[in-house]
């Protein structure tokens, strides 16, 4: 996957990053050398067709379109999203000295009937670029591209150890997840350049760099990717009390490094696991407190503290738990899972019909299978 991220600035215009990386289906040498020629004539927005929106979200003010690029030949992703307004006083003073007003009259506040609220619309600005918008271009982008990004119904799941070994284990194990783009990061074969801390130690070693959806200009919403060096560790169910330390280290190191290139002490930082990760080679998320962000939430988010201390514990702690976290209705997971509740539905109504009782797992069962079929 090639992303090429477009940032806007008034006062430093146009700055481009080529970001390189495997999917799932690696490519060849003499691949990468048409797409590197490709990304270079991926010079502007202004020659894309849009085809179609793929989703949008309003709390992050974002969208994912889907179309193709005059100057080539693939399909293209492209994820707009709006940065936030800056902090500076003299950028915030131009905004309000170039900003047109026009009235709201549909907005009346209730607890001051005489007031009339004017609503503020960037297009009739004066020729400044007030807010900005930061364009991530997937390219090329295939099929399994669109899917990812394209709107879906979620829906929450409780995966027990037995489902866990049964079938969340094997579907990982049929699918053909490519990491050759990790394997790069770690061999100092690409990003290199983007590197702010390395442990080479292959037990409970790491590198930590910053996170594509940073820009790196805003440094009140940093993140950051701590990427294992241990290629046997998948995600968070693999963990026992064997990798204590290297989380400790992990942890302890990467709040260092993050503080002394950036001054970002470590009480604002929120230090996680995805579980489901996105990729299944072991690494942790430092995001800043004060940034909102998908994936930071309860049913996804496992604070990496609170994954130490549970293993201090029991140290077979997540060999053990039920994990809840969210499906998405096209991940191949999700189709895993409903088949799962077929047939689970099936042998309980067997059971039930042997014992002539209704138990708690029937109805557990019985309510997942409606909300499948809504």
């Amino acid at each position: 996957m090639a992303s090429v991220v477009d940032e806007s600035s008034s006062e430093e215009g146009n700055r481009k990053k080529i970001k390189l990386s495997h999917e799932e289906n690696a490519s060849t040498d003499a691949d990468h050398t048409l797409d590197l020629s490709a990304h270079i004539r991926l010079n502007s927005l202004g020659g894309f067709q849009l085809s179609e929106i793929l989703s949008e979200n309003s709390s992050s003010k974002s969208v994912f379109l889907e179309g193709t690029f005059d100057k080539v030949s693939h399909k293209a992703v492209i994820l707009l999203e709006k940065l936030p307004i800056p902090k500076d006083a003299a950028k915030v003073e131009k905004l309000l000295n170039n900003a047109d007003l026009a009235l709201n009259l549909k907005s009346k506040s209730e607890f001051e009937p005489n007031a009339v609220d004017y609503a503020f619309y960037p297009a009739v600005c004066q020729g400044v670029p007030l807010i900005h918008i930061k364009a991530t271009v997937i390219y090329p982008a295939t099929s399994k591209h669109a899917e990812k990004y394209k709107y879906q119904p979620s829906f929450i799941v409780h995966e027990t150890p037995g489902i866990y070994k049964s079938i969340v284990l094997p579907h990982l194990e049929s699918q053909k997840f490519s990491l050759q783009w990790v394997y790069n990061i770690l061999e100092h074969k690409s990003e290199t350049e983007r590197i702010i801390f390395e442990d080479p130690d292959p037990d409970v070693g790491f590198v930590l760099l910053p996170d594509l959806k940073w820009d790196e200009s805003e440094k009140n919403s940093v993140y950051f990717i701590a990427i294992c060096n241990a290629k046997n560790i998948k995600s968070l169910r693999d963990l026992d009390e064997s990798h204590l330390p290297l989380l400790r280290n992990l942890k302890i190191k990467s709040l260092d490094a993050i503080y002394e290139k950036y001054n970002v002490a470590p009480q604002k930082l929120r230090v996680y696991f995805h579980y489901q990760p996105s990729y299944y080679h072991l690494h942790v998320h430092f995001t800043s407190v004060n940034r909102e962000i998908p994936g930071c939430h309860f049913e996804k988010a496992h604070l990496l503290d609170n994954v130490i201390n549970n293993i201090e514990m029991h140290s077979t702690y997540y060999q053990e738990v039920t994990l809840t976290y969210t499906l998405k209705s096209r991940r191949k997971l999700f189709k895993f899972w409903t088949n799962w509740s077929e047939v689970l539905f099936i042998l309980t109504m067997q059971f039930i019909v042997i014992s002539n009782n209704t138990p708690f797992l029937y109805l557990l069962c019985n309510d997942y299978k409606e909300d499948m079929e809504k």
